[in-house]
């Protein structure tokens, strides 16, 4: 076998990026060294420093990883689900998430928020776009739904899709105690229900029209 010039790169920029991901999410920003990174995945300085400039540059880097694979598998549900079924599953996977034992690292955004903001706005304006992702896309499948005639039209999509926004994140930082999943459960149903177009809703809208 021909032997290749100069010494083949014997470890996995991605394994090292999720490796750097779980250190970051587990002791925070602060808290994690380079000698913790290099510890955890077992690799030199001087490999690490091959691919990122500094620990800034690695935890930025995690930090958009985790939040692209958030807002991705979000806008699959979107596409490929009707909109009660997108929003049924989207609730569905928070309360999971947040009632097993995985829950108890919470939201590797809201961490990062609750760490470093306020004061650093490269930080402030990811976690900014992240949040306004999953609020887009909440008010995208609730006016797909109001179109539909599915979702209640008495409020708008943008108020709906804040609210739920709101108690979505506030069920992943609940999910750090290890809360009861049916209890989870039985809030999302209430949130389902809150939005769904019922009949008292359709009477409304009727004798509404009728009077004008």
């Amino acid at each position: 076998m021909k032997s290749s010039a100069g010494r083949p790169r014997e470890f996995d920029p991605q394994d090292f990026l999720n490796t750097a991901l779980e250190c970051f999410w587990q002791k925070g920003y602060r808290a994690t060294s380079m000698a913790d990174l290099m510890k955890a995945s077992g690799l030199a300085s001087a490999s690490i420093y091959k691919l990122y400039p500094d620990k800034r540059a690695i935890y930025l880097a995690a930090l958009h990883q985790y939040m692209d694979e958030g807002i991705s598998r979000g806008a699959k549900r979107e596409v490929e689900l009707s909109p009660e079924a997108a929003l049924r599953e989207t609730l569905e996977f928070v309360a999971l998430l947040s009632s097993s034992p995985v829950g108890e690292k919470g939201c590797f955004t809201i961490a990062a928020a609750s760490e470093l903001l306020p004061g650093d706005e490269e930080v402030k304006k990811t976690v900014h776009h992240k949040f306004n992702s999953i609020i887009n896309r909440l008010e995208s499948i609730l006016s797909n739904g109001q179109t539909q005639k599915v979702f209640r039209r008495d409020e708008s999509a943008r108020v709906m899709a804040l609210s739920i926004f709101m108690m979505l994140e506030g069920m992943r930082v609940y999910g750090k105690i290890q809360p009861d999943s049916e209890d989870l459960k039985r809030c999302n149903d209430f949130i389902i229900r809150s939005v769904l177009l019922n009949s008292n809703l359709n009477e409304k809208e009727l004798s509404g029209k009728a009077s004008l």
